[in-house]
């Protein structure tokens, strides 16, 4: 153990700001779900695949035989999919744009303080104190530090909030020594 803790107890709690950015939202979002089952689902590369099986059919039905054309409407549904797939960051990223805009806890600077007592998210007006208990999973990215309340609901801390190394490995440190098999997904030091 480091020098931050005295018999298991912290010594001084680890405080991170940052603000909130749609952009960055989104891409915790999809950590989020590539973790749970059928996550490759919300990966963009998926988005993109849409659009060559719509182009497939729309060539396609301009060389079947006439009786065949009535797949027209399959097509007109494929495309439909496909337009949905590659509009929903965007839909997604305007209404979390208007969200930061419209809610004072979401505006200005968030803070994240780790204690032996939990985690306490403090925004605007707004502080929610989550005890280590409330986990169920906690894990890291290459972009963030996921704090899962609900199997497939998190918190997320951007690791540029975090900084270097040394800071990085003593959040590490504490995560694990307070959910102890509940952080399932963090890196090996």
């Amino acid at each position: 153990m480091s020098e931050r803790y005295r018999n298991g107890a912290m010594t001084q709690p680890l405080t991170y700001e940052f603000r909130l950015d749609p952009d960055e939202t989104i891409r915790a979002i999809r950590d989020v779900q590539r973790r749970q089952g059928f996550g490759w689902l919300h990966s963009a590369i998926w988005h993109w695949a849409l659009w060559p099986v719509v182009v497939g059919m729309a060539v396609l039905y301009f060389f079947l035989p006439t009786d065949l054309r009535a797949l027209w409407l399959v097509g007109i549904v494929a495309f439909l999919l496909a337009a949905l797939a590659g509009l929903t960051p965007s839909v997604v990223r305007w209404q979390l744009r208007r969200d930061y805009r419209e809610t004072p806890s979401l505006q200005g600077i968030q803070v994240y303080q780790f204690s032996d007592a939990g985690l306490t998210i403090t925004g605007g007006a707004t502080m929610v104190t989550l005890g280590w208990d409330a986990f169920v999973d906690a894990a890291e990215t290459t972009e963030f530090f996921l704090f899962y309340y609900s199997k497939r609901q998190a918190y997320y801390l951007p690791k540029r909030a975090v900084g270097e190394d040394l800071e990085r490995r003593r959040l590490r440190e504490l995560i694990q020594l307070k959910l102890g098999d509940r952080a399932t997904g963090f890196r090996p030091e």
